[in-house]
């Protein structure tokens, strides 16, 4: 070991001390040969024949030295820092090629890393939980519900059953009010069961989890508090713990408060994206009748045992449900057990969406690379008489390609180095421009898992773009390159055939990307064109939620919202005002199954389902939804009148084909049997999609806001003065109502819209720059090849008109060579393109990834670049001299 750590050591001192070292080596030398001349003059010889003498029998210095430097095996290093210095000092002749090439590589290089860290923060990094790989989401799911919550009782027999997990734990969003400290708030809130954050592997920095004694019945007033809620509420009062806060004006105990960075693992049930977007965790209360399987509202989650996988955890759950319907719950019948993994349903359908932008900008670095190809092979043809000379003084082909391939990978690192301050801003312009609930958005960002990536590239890069050149540069012909070098060298069929191969790559990868981004945007347009049922324009909206011990009874509910609505409609500002269970496109699920049709079977009424709802008279009009038949809700509407509907058109087409729905009559009850268990339907109205890309419609009712009663709802108000103005009188005009009361998700009906589709627009964004890069780069691209040949042929064209030829024809012939290249490339872009279409088919709307009018427009545009990028060198031929061309030959 301590020889290996010598020679080591000796090793790094030549590399860092080689100065030193070779005065060392030097002196040595000296040494040996001046006792070798004492030898032989004391042995009686001259000293001119002693020196002679001894010169040879050490062999020659300069071959010693060599086999010393050989002997220390740190040459190839040598070797490569001489190669670097000679690589930077021919670059640095030739700036304006150098720049072209450098950024030409940092753009691309720097989209890839910037992608690359999303990718990485997104896909590559596990969830922010201790063995993040065992949790799972627990859904049921159904013929007619791909993905739906839990029932709490059915989650309780789950916990108690199982022999897959190690914990089960479920929650249900349930935002409140915090009060006493300040101005009231609406917290993010949820209510969860016993054990929900030993699930997840985390524990609350003060206090504790809740137990299983805080999920009986009346015994859940505690709460645990985010540290980001600790610090801003309760200014990081470290006698938090026990301390009284009132939530929902209900006096609640803290029993714990959470470490920084905790993170929400994200719900589908009234949706909270993943991240730190939750204040305040409450213990769920079960009740006692725990017969009710009704309502499914429970997003469950599990800890799988170890060795455990998500389909045996399937299996252990159904086997549970099949023991559960078989003896206790006929009524879940139908249901059936989907688990995955937490990871997989975080991500969602974004994973598709990233990788579609990791391909789109790996194009982008390959069209880079092509381009940089292409301009060594134009820089090469001007050096084909150094790299002659070379040969001719005995370098080796394989030493002159590792010089190239330097020269290479220089420009490589430099574009790399230039790339990531790139990166650095394109992390924070994508961070910026994410869409609205884009998961694990605060883990994106540069370290040096991405700066190792961006290396990589480089590295990789630098080959793919300098060994092509290298190679054909390098086996040039000497003689020819002598003879012709006086008069400018030219390169041979192979060089040109070599680029103009490269063209036709650069153009078919472009096509590609034009293809991708020409798909998207007319996805986009037909989301725009589409008629989303309302419009957005001039609306307001704002969640009240009326606090359950103030407003118990719900009439004093009724009574409240009732009054809020008048005040705003008495408003000159106001158009319509109203109140709603929720808004269109924010995600709203609530499904109502097994309804009664009136002269219907029982078997076809079980497979009934519907989205509910529930509304003012107004709330129709302050959205601008159409009436299509019968009428809105109107004041006569009360709790005590017959109880009415109103429907969408496609429930009334679904349940009512060929027939008037409005007066029929549907039933809650399992068994009606009065006109009071009736509902009738006393207006259909316009169909609004869950979110605009969704791929059908669905059923859909409301009921009067009079007749539901809930404590919670969305304001919708149709403004005519400034947005602001209207913002502060509904803010004002609640604060009348009930000084107390806070309001929460206070925003404009057209931003929940452009929020609707910020994924697509991002997505259709990106792709349309990566694609404008490529365009850009490949008309360069086809510039530069056109430009190389047309200064090769300038004697030829120079004859030519000397033999006849008009200017138009030498343009022609020229133009065409480029259009040909371009006609192939596009050509093998539309079929490659066609061939991965089904990769971005989950990313498009109305249209298919084989779409006539985008292949034609893309092939027609990638084409007209081409006869733009050949003109100019076109017209720099008809610049020929023919006498000068006669002269030369």
């Amino acid at each position: 070991m301590s020889r290996r750590l010598d020679i080591l050591r000796l090793r790094l001192r030549s590399l860092f001390r080689l100065g030193r070292v070779e005065r060392e080596l030097d002196k040595e030398l000296a040494f040996h040969l001046a006792q070798q001349v004492e030898e032989n003059i004391a042995r009686g010889l001259p000293p001119r024949e002693a020196r002679d003498a001894a010169q040879r029998a050490l062999g020659g210095v300069a071959q010693i030295e060599e086999e010393c430097r050989d002997m220390r095996r740190t040459n190839f290093i040598e070797t490569l820092a001489a190669d670097l210095r000679y690589a930077v000092r021919s670059l640095r002749k030739t700036p304006t090629f150098t720049a072209i090439i450098v950024l030409t590589l940092a753009l691309s290089i720097g989209a890839n890393s910037a992608i690359f860290s999303v990718i990485q923060g997104v896909l590559l990094r596990p969830l922010p939980y201790p063995r993040a790989d065992r949790l799972v989401r627990i859904y049921f799911k159904s013929d007619g519900q791909p993905k739906f919550p839990l029932n709490p009782n059915d989650f309780v027999d789950f916990r108690k059953r199982n022999r897959a997990f190690e914990n089960l734990a479920a929650m249900t969003r349930h935002d409140v009010q915090l009060s006493g400290f300040g101005e009231p708030v609406v917290l993010s809130g949820f209510l969860v069961s016993a054990g929900y954050f030993h699930m997840l592997g985390i524990a609350p920095a003060r206090g504790r989890d809740f137990s299983a004694e805080d999920e009986l019945h009346g015994r859940g007033r505690s709460a645990i508090v985010s540290d980001r809620l600790w610090r801003t509420r309760f200014s990081a009062d470290p006698a938090i713990l026990g301390r009284t806060i009132m939530v929902d004006e209900v006096p609640f105990s803290v029993v714990g408060v959470m470490p920084p960075g905790v993170h929400h693992p994200g719900n589908t049930y009234h949706e909270v994206t993943e991240g730190e977007t939750v204040d305040i965790w409450c213990p769920f209360d079960f009740g006692e009748n725990t017969k009710d399987r009704g309502s499914h509202y429970m997003d469950a989650f599990g800890r799988l045992k170890p060795g455990v996988s998500p389909q045996q955890a399937t299996a252990d759950l159904s086997a549970v449900l099949a023991q559960m319907v078989a003896t206790e719950q006929p009524n879940e019948k139908g249901w059936r057990i989907y688990t995955l993994p937490l990871f997989q349903e975080t991500v969602g359908r974004t994973r598709d969406m990233l990788l579609v932008l990791l391909g789109a900008v790996g194009l982008l670095l390959l069209i880079a690379c092509v381009n940089a190809a292409n301009l060594l092979l134009a820089r090469a043809s001007v050096r084909v008489r150094e790299i002659a000379v070379r040969s001719a003084l005995g370098a080796a082909r394989s030493r002159i390609v590792r010089q190239l391939l330097t020269e290479s990978m220089v420009i490589a690192l430099a574009g790399a180095a230039l790339g990531t301050l790139f990166a650095f801003a394109g992390v924070r312009a994508l961070v910026a421009c994410l869409p609205a609930g884009f998961p694990r958005a605060a883990e994106i960002h540069l370290d040096f898992g991405v700066f190792g990536f961006t290396l990589a590239v480089a590295v990789l890069t630098g080959l793919l773009f300098g060994l092509a050149p290298a190679l054909t540069a390098s086996r040039a012909d000497l003689q020819h390159s002598l003879r012709e070098g006086g008069r400018g060298s030219t390169a041979g069929g192979h060089h040109v055939s070599l680029r103009n191969g490269l063209v036709v790559g650069e153009s078919a990868l472009a096509c590609v990307l034009l293809i991708g981004a020409g798909l998207l945007l007319h996805s986009f347009v037909n989301l725009l064109r589409t008629d989303p049922g309302f419009r957005a324009q001039q609306v307001l909206t704002a969640s009240v939620s009326l606090p359950g011990e103030q407003y118990r009874d719900g009439a004093q509910r009724t009574r409240f919202f009732t009054n809020l609505i008048d005040a705003l409609q008495n408003s000159t500002s106001v158009t319509a005002a109203g109140v709603g269970s929720d808004l269109p496109w924010t995600g709203y699920d609530e499904n109502y199954g097994g309804w009664a049709i009136e002269g219907r079977s029982d078997d076809y009424n079980s497979k009934t389902t519907a989205r509910y709802h529930a509304a003012s008279p107004d709330y129709f009009r302050a959205l601008g939804i159409p009436l299509l038949r019968g009428r809105f809700f109107d004041n006569g509407d009360t709790k005590d009148s017959p109880h009415v509907l109103v429907i969408n058109e496609n429930m009334a087409s679904r349940y009512w084909p060929g027939e008037d729905a409005v007066g029929k009559r549907i039933s809650f009850d399992d068994h009606p049997k009065t006109d009071k268990d009736w509902i009738r339907i006393v207006g259909v109205v316009k169909d609004v999609k869950d979110q605009p890309d969704s791929p059908g419609l669905r059923a859909a009712f409301w009921i009067p806001y009079t007749q539901f009663q809930d404590r919670g709802y969305s304001v919708v108000v149709r403004f005519t003065s400034t947005p602001s103005e209207a913002a502060a009188q509904l803010r004002q005009t609640v604060r009348r109502l009930d000084p107390d009361l806070a309001i929460a998700d206070l925003r404009f009906m057209d931003q929940i819209a452009a929020e609707a589709f910020s994924s697509h627009r991002f997505a259709l964004y990106l792709v349309a720059l990566f694609a404008l890069l490529a365009l850009a780069l490949a008309t360069f691209g086809m510039y530069g090849v056109i430009s190389y040949s047309v200064n090769r042929r300038m004697s030829e064209f120079g004859l030519r008109m000397a033999l006849g030829a008009r200017p138009w024809d030498l343009q022609r012939m020229i133009v065409g060579q480029g259009l040909a290249l371009a006609a192939l490339g596009a050509a093998i872009g539309l079929a490659a393109a066609m061939a991965l279409g089904r990769l971005l088919s989950s990313l498009l709307y109305g249209v298919g990834s084989s779409d006539p009018l985008t292949l034609c427009v893309v092939a027609f545009l990638a084409i007209a670049t081409a006869a733009v990028a050949c003109g100019l060198p076109a017209r720099r031929a008809t610049g020929a001299d023919p006498l000068r061309s006669l002269r030369s030959e």
